[in-house]
This record gives structure tokens, C-alpha cells and sequence, in this order.
């Protein structure tokens, strides 16, 4: 059994550095309530003056899902197994009064923990988004919107979120002229004088899904999820590359051959890290000399 709360909430632009100040409970929340196996919602469209933005699953089969924006009866069904974490069925709605609905067009985007159901706060120092075209609204708190006032907006999503180990799930949009670009899925656009609203979704590591896998090893040559391993890896510095292998390697299934396969990428990790020490010291007795 999974103990479960469901409920609706109410996202508010602007409010990114301290989420918490800018939700609030349209009803629930309810539970948890003892559940095991699909758990079938549906959505009304709006509540009063807020409207549905989207269907969050933490907790369900999979590690957690956010759905489509607009999606009122989640497809799938969100899945509880035995024996998991408590999870969290949620409806987001925005408000009709605040942004976007009012105000300069432009892109508001923000980043959602799917594996928990919470949103990610962030500022300057932990900001995982890059404006690439479009005029970004000012710090503090305006910087969670591209204007499109001049232009079309594009924002791009960092693969992983500063400061933590959460990877880049996907772009979850709402609006007629928001799109994730098809040269690259970290990137969304809007069209000019137009506005929308763009959440990057991130997951704990954990949750991505990698299948466990018998006899040789071969995981990372052959098959799913070696496609999404190599994207991941091409991404990230050397050490972290490493890493991150040690870390997906525990989906060998024979704990000798994991014990080898572990070793072995500790005993690299720690080569390259005393080889990249090695060369700051000599860069740094070459700035130096040269003084």
C-alpha cells in the first residue's frame, strides 16, 4: 500500500524564490488514503477563477510523472505499487486574475521536482534557466519571464539543476505558441507578442529507469536506456561522467561483477581527479612564473 494525498493547488508566477508563499490549497488536501494499484482522476477545467494547468504523480510507478499540460484525466493512469513511498495525486490550476493573464506578453517558466511534487526554488544563485532571445524580466523576482514584446522568447533548461543531482526530465508547456524546440528538447520558444507558461521538469536520479540486466555487461553498449545514459553523459565533465557510471551501474544484477565494475570506475575516478589536480597546480606555477 502507498499512502496518497490528492488534492488542487494553485501555482503563481514570481513567487520562485520562495514557492511556498505563492500556493494555496483550492481544495484538500485529502488523505493520504491507504492505495494500491491505478488511481483514476479527472479534473474540472476551472474552480472559481483558477485554471487547470496540469496533473502532477509523485510516488506512482515510475518514480513520478508530470502530465501534459491541459490533460484533465491523466493518461495513464497514475499507478501506485506495494510496499512504496507516500505519493501525491495533484490537480495545478493558475489563477485567472494574475500572470500571464495581464501584463507584458512573454514566456513564464519555472521548474518542478515530479518525483516529490514540489516546485524547485531558485534565484540568481542557483538559476537553472538561460534567455537566449527575448528581453528577461529583472531580478528578484521578474526573472521567471522572457518578454516577447520585441520578439520570440527562447528559454533553455540546464540538464541538471545547479547544486543537485536532479536531471532534466522534460519541458512541460501551456499555450498555443509555446513549443519545445525540436533542434534541442532543453529549449522552448515563444512566438512574439504572445504569452505562455513552460515548467522544466526535473527527477531524482533514482527515478530514471534503468532496466537490470543479466549475463555480460553490456548495459551501456546496447539497448535501452543506453540512448538516454549517453545523452546524460555527453553533457557532463569527465569526473562527472564517471560518476554518474558508478551510479548506473548498480543495475548489475551479480554482486561480484558490480563489486569489480565499481572498483574499477572508483580507482579511474580518483586517476582523472589527481590528473586534473596535477595540471591546476602546473597552470597556476606557470601564471606565477610568468608575474
Amino acid at each position: 500500500m502507498s499512502m496518497v494525498i490528492t488534492g488542487a493547488e494553485t501555482w503563481t508566477a514570481h513567487t520562485h524564490r520562495h514557492h511556498a508563499a505563492g500556493t494555496a490549497w483550492v481544495f484538500g488536501p485529502e488523505g493520504p488514503t491507504e492505495t494500491e494499484g491505478p488511481y483514476p482522476v479527472t479534473a474540472a477545467p476551472s474552480i472559481g477563477n483558477a485554471e487547470f494547468l496540469f496533473w502532477n504523480a509523485a510516488g506512482a510507478q515510475g518514480g513520478g510523472l508530470a502530465y501534459p499540460g491541459g490533460e484533465l484525466t491523466p493518461t495513464p493512469t497514475p499507478v501506485f505499487p506495494a510496499g512504496t513511498d507516500p505519493g501525491s495525486v495533484i490537480a495545478w490550476y493558475v489563477e485567472t486574475g494574475g500572470p500571464p493573464n495581464g501584463g507584458p506578453p512573454g514566456l513564464y517558466f519555472d521548474a518542478l521536482l515530479e518525483t516529490e511534487g514540489n516546485w524547485i526554488d531558485w534565484d540568481a544563485t542557483n538559476d537553472p534557466f538561460t534567455v537566449s532571445s527575448g528581453v528577461r524580466g529583472p531580478q528578484p523576482d521578474d526573472d521567471d519571464e522572457a518578454y516577447t514584446n520585441a520578439g520570440v522568447a527562447a528559454v533553455s533548461a540546464r540538464q541538471f539543476f545547479p547544486g543537485t543531482g536532479l536531471i532534466f526530465d522534460q519541458w512541460l508547456i501551456l499555450g498555443d505558441h509555446t513549443h519545445v524546440s525540436s533542434a534541442d528538447r532543453h529549449t522552448v520558444t515563444q512566438a512574439a507578442d504572445t504569452s505562455g507558461i513552460a515548467f522544466a521538469v526535473y527527477k531524482q536520479p533514482s527515478a530514471v529507469h534503468i532496466s537490470r540486466v543479466e549475463g555480460p555487461v553490456r548495459w551501456f553498449d546496447t539497448g535501452d536506456p543506453a540512448p538516454r545514459i549517453q545523452q546524460i553523459l555527453r553533457e557532463q565533465p569527465e569526473i562527472g561522467q564517471i560518476a554518474s557510471l558508478i551510479n548506473y551501474s548498480a543495475v548489475i544484477s551479480d554482486p561480484h561483477t558490480r563489486t569489480l565494475v565499481q572498483r574499477g570506475m572508483y580507482e579511474a575516478l580518483i586517476a582523472v581527479a589527481h590528473a586534473q589536480l596535477n595540471a591546476d597546480e602546473k597552470t597556476i606555477e606557470g601564471a606565477l612564473a610568468a608575474h
